[in-house]
């Protein structure tokens, strides 16, 4: 950046390095699920080239993402007893035998991308959800979804039956919420402000030290004989 054919960009690409940090975490946000090959983004990109930011917030519904997931679990096992989508690494990495990848062959198609990793779905079984489930953004354009936004849903119960059965493997078997009691903010609270203690839980200090003191028919503060000069005379 020194020499003098990049004096009018140098401004420019030193002013998009404090950008550098946000515009890699929304790379990674928008990242590919493993059921997805591809993925399709809005993009906001400074004119002289110095800096891109992908311009989306991914959205989803969550009993279908946890059902993915699920879905997901199942297939990385075969995938791990299979190793068709993943090469155990070899160390040192870059190693004279391993030619690094170059970035620019893998975005100008020259790569072929892996095939994604889906649980095949049954046509009859799961006939509820099949035609959408490893979609992007499934269900947006219809109306169990109120719109892009992802705000509200309303899934109908044979979808909601598919989608638990599927999430099965991510999903906890305790139904009994004391069990999580050590890790209840509420708990935690109520304990703090009555100065308890919760068996196996931390321990606090009083909120307010000292209360009963103040009960005290006469302390030096009260005291009638004492002058107490509040500012240098």
């Amino acid at each position: 950046m020194s020499s003098k054919r990049f004096k009018h960009d140098k401004r420019v690409y030193l002013g998009a390095l404090k950008f550098v940090p946000h515009a890699v975490y929304k790379l990674l946000e928008n990242m590919p699920m493993s059921w997805e090959q591809t993925r399709e983004v809005k993009v906001l990109y400074h004119v002289s080239g110095a800096i891109t930011f992908v311009n989306e917030v991914p959205l989803v519904v969550e009993p279908i993402y946890l059902a993915q997931w699920g879905t997901m679990w199942v297939m990385m096992r075969r995938e791990k007893r299979d190793r068709r989508q993943f090469k155990r690494m070899r160390f040192p990495p870059f190693d004279n035998e391993e030619p690094p990848l170059d970035y620019a062959d893998n975005l100008l198609d020259i790569v072929d991308l892996p095939e994604p990793i889906q649980l095949e779905v049954d046509e009859e079984e799961d006939s509820a959800v099949c035609s959408w489930f490893y979609d992007h953004k499934p269900l947006v354009k219809t109306k169990l979804i109120n719109g892009p936004s992802y705000r509200r849903w309303h899934l109908s119960l044979p979808i909601m039956e598919t989608l638990h059965r599927f999430a099965g493997q991510v999903l906890s078997d305790l139904v009994d919420r004391n069990y999580f009691y050590l890790f209840d903010r509420e708990s935690f609270l109520t304990a703090k402000a009555l100065n308890m203690c919760i068996p196996g839980g931390p321990k606090f200090e009083p909120l307010y030290r000292g209360m009963e003191k103040g009960d005290e028919d006469w302390n030096e503060f009260n005291d009638i004989n004492k002058l107490i000069i509040r500012s240098p005379l």
